[in-house]
């Protein structure tokens, strides 16, 4: 697909690999899906891997509906479109990280994960990258998601930065650039 990511890693599904009868599914999207997760990975994923010039981690990108319906994701989720990835980085790369969001003006508490500071970076390049949405999503508290979902989509552009998890009372909380950086501070 691009330099970085592979459509072998953008349909890597470790729920598909427990239930073989979904396997072939999952391995096997139509065309527009897979334009789709082209799309993704060249205007949003890319760019991203470069601003910090750090490998980026897919644990999940498309979901056939059967996979999707497994995991308890949303009817409407751009995972079943192609359109959504949710990715991360490993924190042994964290030093990398700090020393580029410092460079870019930004310093976190100690506590703030690598993750967090990718959901950060993105937040930042809202302008320059083509994001529909960005989402810190779970974790143990504001400032260390457990992954950062990440969505583009040729047809709506929101560039809508939310937050959940239990401390957003595990509901959805739509956030400005500001508040997105607050929760790592």
């Amino acid at each position: 697909m691009t330099e970085h990511f592979t459509l072998a890693e953008l349909l890597r599904s470790a729920t598909a690999e427990r239930y073989p009868r979904l396997r072939e599914q999952q391995k096997n999207p139509p065309p527009e899906v897979l334009e789709n997760l082209q799309y993704l990975a060249e205007t949003t994923l890319e760019p991203v891997r470069a601003i910090f010039g750090a490998p980026i981690d897919t644990t999940s990108g498309y979901r056939c509906p059967s996979i999707n319906k497994k995991v308890g994701g949303s009817k409407t989720s751009q995972h079943v479109l192609g359109q959504a990835a949710d990715i991360g980085i490993n924190d042994r790369h964290i030093g990398v990280l700090r020393a580029k969001m410092f460079h870019m003006g930004h310093k976190f508490r100690d506590g703030a994960n690598a993750d967090f500071h990718l959901f950060a970076a993105i937040c930042l390049n809202l302008a320059r990258l083509d994001v529909d949405q960005v989402i810190h999503e779970y974790g143990d508290k504001a400032g260390r998601p457990a992954w950062v979902h990440v969505s583009a989509s040729r047809d709506r552009n929101r560039r809508q930065i939310l937050a959940v998890g239990k401390y957003t009372g595990r509901k959805y909380q739509n956030l400005t650039v500001d508040q997105a950086l607050a929760m790592g501070q």
